[in-house]
């Protein structure tokens, strides 16, 4: 169930990618309030993928880019 995770760096597996972007997605759609603008709504932090909490915050994201 997670051989995905005992992947050399610098692979990936397109299954898990897609289901990343499917759960952000929803995950956005049901959290967004459409009387707010989004750009004052804050961004997410975590999502559920698989039933794993993936950490999505701005710090986790900087810590990956830079």
């Amino acid at each position: 169930m997670c051989k995905w995770m005992a992947r050399s760096l610098g692979s990936f597996s397109e299954e898990i990618v897609r289901e990343f972007y499917a759960f952000y997605a929803a995950t956005l759609i049901g959290s967004i309030n459409r009387r707010v603008k989004p750009t004052a709504q804050s961004p997410l932090a975590a999502i559920l993928v698989c039933e794993y909490s993936v950490d999505i915050s701005e710090t986790t994201l900087h810590q990956f880019l830079f």
